[in-house]
């Protein structure tokens, strides 16, 4: 495309184009060229006019002066005034008047007879006037009868006697005319060769600085559209230069508060994605601005979540409401809200308006899962009641028949071996409870020494046995050990998984009818051994297997309690086994039976 061609931009009214910078500099230079030639043309032409009339007015008034000396010589008679008039015309050429001093004609160059006597008064004629009053007088006026601009000069015949008359002599202005129309033309023909001086010298001139201006426009267009890298190439000491420096510079700012906003974005997405809570920015209509990672985690929402509503990328409704109740209220809200689903959610929300200059601009929410909080603070009050209950029963018990012995009972001393007996053995399960409870807490808090060493898991096994064996054997219960000879030792107490083994294989026995049988097996691989304790017992509901390892939780209370368990056994071999860096699974059918397995490290 030539590039000297005007080009339309859009968006322009229809049938409008928009010239290049060049052409509109163009345009000025022949726009101020051809001003200032008619302009100048046209104070020249003034000029030379009145200098020309000026001219014309002193060559008039020498012959007013001679007209007027002849006027005299020839006695001032009215009767040869019009033959003086006529001669003194026709020898100078000129239009010669001459006038009494009350206006009255007295004899003119172009009037005879009857028209002379018919003539107008000149009285009020301005040079007329003039001459009467201060001896001489002149005006410039167009005169219908020879329908032409004429001049005119008048002087006092006598100059000390208004009352001699007056003789004027007048010429049109036909020189005068003629210089300014030829003056007009040499003003035109000045003005067009200026113009085309301009326009050639401004398509020179501006070519140049247009096509800089045109740069320095489309590196602007290139920054607008993001492209930061675009330089102005420094070049000459103008101002266009200047103005590319500048744009450069500031390039140069935008580039590094841009890059300044991106990492301190990235860092906010960082920092948002890594935290645990949930976060969500709205805008004032409540729309979705910002949500990080973790809220859609929490509330499972559908990507994207920019430009849509909270209730439309979470579906939870109680979320949507929190957010237009904070929106809504100046002061900060704090909700709590139930999620359902596979596993029950417990979220606690802390939600403000966010405002600038007295108006509310947006919301933020930031969501914690209180559900572990939940579940532990239910775990806690359980606990206080299990403690309670567990120990309110030995308690009554020997409360109750201490009372007994003390009212009496001690008279029948068989009677009262019997509640002795029943005393000692309330107090033994309060003594278990309370022992249990320390073991569990000193677990917990990792103040309970452990010797680990190689262990052999066989040798264990067979001690555990030893231990609940009478009770198996009791029920008629089937126990098999199916543990290689070979197995490789681990890394453990004994005492400590001796006391884990005995836990497991009472719990198996208690939970398994009578003729039921009980096995224990172990393997090793990749570094660890697995311990597997399984039984044909009464099972677990999937419900409660989540559960099995809490304090005094037992999947059959009154059975439990009635076979002398305190409730804290599988609590105690988890801690135990964890503080061994191992690890403890169950798995269970319902009246199938359960399974209990261990891992621990190869010694």
């Amino acid at each position: 495309m030539d590039r000297d061609r005007p080009r339309c931009r859009l968006p322009l009214p229809a049938g409008r184009c928009r010239l290049r910078i060049q052409h509109r500099l163009t345009l000025s230079f022949i726009v101020v060229a051809g001003l200032s030639t008619v302009v100048s043309g046209f104070v020249l032409n003034r000029t030379m006019g009145r200098q020309i009339t000026e001219e014309i007015a002193a060559d008039l008034r020498h012959h007013a002066l001679l007209a007027r000396d002849l006027w005299r010589e020839e006695g001032g008679l009215d009767e040869v005034a019009d033959r003086l008039a006529d001669r003194i015309g026709e020898d100078l050429k000129r239009h010669v008047t001459i006038v009494a001093a009350d206006g009255h004609v007295l004899g003119d160059t172009e009037l005879d007879g009857d028209l002379l006597a018919k003539v107008e008064n000149h009285a009020s004629q301005p040079e007329i006037r003039a001459a009467l009053d201060r001896g001489e007088g002149r005006s410039q006026r167009y005169s219908s009868t020879v329908a032409e601009e004429m001049l005119y000069v008048a002087l006092r015949i006598d100059p000390a006697d208004p009352g001699a008359g007056v003789v004027r002599v007048a010429v049109p202005l036909t020189a005068v005319r003629r210089a300014r129309e030829a003056m007009t033309g040499r003003i035109v023909f000045a003005t067009l060769i200026a113009v085309v001086a301009a326009a050639l010298f401004g398509l020179v001139a501006a070519r140049g600085q247009a096509r800089r201006l045109e740069a320095l426009a489309n590196i602007a267009s290139q920054f607008a559209r993001g492209n930061l890298e675009a330089r102005v190439p420094p070049a000459g000491h103008d101002e266009i230069t200047d103005l590319g420096r500048s744009l450069n510079r500031m390039a140069d700012q935008l580039e590094e508060r841009l890059d300044l906003l991106g990492r301190e974005r990235n860092q906010l997405r960082a920092l948002l994605d890594g935290m645990v809570e949930g976060v969500l920015l709205t805008d004032a209509e409540g729309t979705i601005v910002l949500a990080n990672r973790a809220f859609e985690r929490i509330f499972q929402a559908q990507w994207p979540l920019t430009g849509r509503r909270p209730l439309e990328a979470a579906r939870v409704p109680a979320l949507q409401e929190a957010v237009e109740a904070a929106l809504r209220t100046p002061e900060p809200l704090v909700r709590e809200m139930v999620l359902s689903g596979a596993q029950e959610k417990v979220l606690r929300a802390s939600l403000a308006a966010i405002r600038e200059g007295g108006r509310v601009v947006g919301a933020v929410a930031v969501f914690h899962d209180v559900t572990e909080i939940r579940r532990l603070e239910q775990v806690r009050r359980e606990f206080v009641a299990n403690v309670s209950h567990e120990l309110r029963t030995p308690l009554t018990a020997i409360k109750g028949y201490a009372e007994t012995l003390k009212h009496g009972g001690l008279d029948d001393r068989e009677q009262a071996v019997r509640f002795v007996d029943v005393i000692d053995r309330h107090a033994q399960r309060l003594r278990d409870l309370i022992e249990d409870l320390l073991d569990l807490s000193s677990i917990e808090q990792g103040q309970a020494r452990l010797r680990p060493g190689p262990v052999s898991v066989r040798d264990v096994a067979v001690q555990a046995e030893g231990v609940v064996g009478e009770a198996m054997r009791a029920k008629r219960q089937t126990f098999s050990l199916a543990i290689p000879a070979d197995l490789p030792a681990v890394l453990a107490d004994r005492d400590r998984l001796a006391q884990v083994l005995i836990n497991l294989l009472d719990n198996a026995s208690k939970f398994t009818p009578e003729g039921g049988r009980i096995t224990v097996t172990a393997e090793a691989g990749n570094g660890q051994v697995r311990i597997a304790v399984r039984d044909t017992g009464v099972g677990i509901h999937p419900d409660q297997i989540g559960r099995v390892f809490e304090r005094f939780y037992r999947v059959d209370p009154s059975r439990d309690r009635r076979g002398g368990g305190t409730g804290l056994g599988l609590a105690i071999a988890k801690h135990l086994i964890l503080a061994m860096e191992g690890t403890i699974e169950v798995e269970s059918v319902p009246d199938a039976g359960t399974t209990f397995r261990i891992t621990l490290r190869r010694s």
